[in-house]
């Protein structure tokens, strides 16, 4: 994907790692078209010249005509980042069903919906990059984040498959490590100065921030990465080694 004529869909791009995806790319000349669930978030970046699409991604049926209707407005893509996740912390024994099963549908149903449908000529470029934000979580699950580590080993999963079925696309992952974040936020007795210092002295490069995940992403999109697919890059500092 060059910037030239780039065409990025940046799906979950109201706040955190998305947002700043949008700004990045958009101030490098990408079209964007920035999709979200709260149309209020998504004001500002069609102010700087995104398109906005307000959509849930769970609304699986849908995923497709918002695909269509992207390439409709700005022209085939030559890009997708999907940012879009959500957590759940507890232990196994609370978790309810329609918890896991709205966490799977945003972490893993959806980007794999995406991703079948960006695989089309009549949606992608044939040098197009399906890029996912996973979570070290995915190769080391802790206790009561087990269901969303699953759903980003599935996310890893998907990521390798796609660069095989997918080809001549590239497909790649982001696998960040903790960052502050508005999901980590809403855990704030959770992640407090403590846990903070702790990330920190067991992080040799330093703790991870967004970004340094968004450097990261915008690598793996660039033609400098024109050679690399099925990979997911790990930005956390060090800190699983």
């Amino acid at each position: 994907m060059s910037e030239l004529g780039a065409h990025v869909l940046v799906v979950g791009a109201s706040s955190g790692i998305g947002r700043a995806v949008a700004e990045r790319l958009r101030a490098g000349g990408v079209r964007i078209t920035a999709l979200a669930r709260r149309a209020d978030r998504l004001a500002e970046l069609e102010a700087l010249g995104c398109a906005a699409v307000s959509a849930d991604v769970t609304d699986l049926p849908a995923i497709g005509g918002v695909l269509q209707a992207a390439v409709a407005e700005r022209g085939l893509l030559t890009g997708l980042v999907y940012c879009a996740g959500v957590q759940v912390i507890k232990p196994m024994r609370s978790l309810g069903v329609e918890e896991v099963e709205r966490l799977y549908r945003t972490n893993l149903v959806a980007p794999t919906l995406f991703a079948a449908a960006f695989g089309s000529a009549r949606v992608s470029t044939r040098d197009a990059v399906f890029c996912a934000v996973s979570s070290v979580a995915a190769q080391r699950p802790e206790p009561a984040i087990v269901p969303y580590a699953a759903s980003k080993a599935g996310l890893d999963a998907l990521i390798k498959g796609l660069a095989r079925e997918l080809a001549p696309r590239r497909a790649v992952g982001v696998a960040p490590g903790w960052l502050d974040t508005e999901m980590t936020q809403a855990h704030a007795r959770l992640y407090g100065a403590d846990f903070k210092d702790a990330l920190e002295k067991r992080s040799p490069a330093g703790a991870a921030t967004v970004e340094s995940v968004v450097d990261a992403i915008a690598f793996l999109m660039s033609p400098q990465a024109r050679h690399v697919t099925g990979e997911i890059l790990r930005v956390d500092g060090g800190a699983v080694l």
